[in-house]
């Protein structure tokens, strides 16, 4: 009998096969049949192999779900997240931006939205999302400290503020948001 025909060996296959689902096909089929030929070379060595011979060998292979993890850590994984789940933190980050220029209030509130979305999108790892939301979270707290900075200093010197000041509180929030897309971007085409 052929081991991939036996139940145990053929429900251990496709066992790894559901576990394996995010792989691409060409991996996941190399895989099975490099485990398939394992079982083979291992159940070749008895003279007849019975359930309990097959099982001690599916045992030593380890769980299915051990492989799985194993060969996803390792494999390329498929798209499964389409393109345009990149790009919506992105455009919503760089959309915060903006609306924090204009309007520091709404900003904030914005600001929430693309941290969500990052968060939610797997190809990212931890750092990237962390970076990513204390970029979308500084540029209102800075902001706002600025203003707060501003208006002290009008008040108390009833001197008016220069240009530089007002300048840079219009780019610094754009150039932060920029610079954290950018990051997000080389991030996420670094981990493809």
């Amino acid at each position: 009998m052929k081991t991939a025909q036996h139940p145990l060996v053929k429900n251990y296959l496709a066992a790894v096969a559901r576990e394996t689902a995010e792989l691409d096909e060409e991996h996941r089929n190399e895989l099975i049949a490099d485990l398939d030929e394992h079982i083979a070379v291992a159940l070749a060595e008895e003279a007849d192999p019975d359930d309990q011979a097959i099982r001690a060998v599916l045992a030593r292979l380890g769980d299915p779900r051990s492989i799985a993890a194993s060969a996803l850590g390792e494999s390329p994984a498929v798209a499964s997240v389409r393109r345009r789940h990149t790009v919506v933190p992105l455009v919503l980050l760089a959309l915060a931006g903006l609306a924090t220029v204009t309007a520091p209030v709404a900003g904030v509130a914005l600001a929430i939205v693309p941290v969500v979305a990052l968060w939610a999108t797997p190809q990212w790892q931890t750092r990237d999302k962390v970076i990513g939301t204390t970029a979308a979270l500084l540029v209102p707290v800075l902001l706002a400290l600025l203003g707060v900075l501003l208006g002290v200093e009008i008040a108390t010197s009833g001197v008016a503020v220069g240009e530089w000041p007002i300048l840079a509180a219009f780019i610094s929030p754009l150039a932060i948001t920029a610079a954290t897309c950018v990051y997000l971007v080389r991030a996420e085409q670094r981990s493809a």
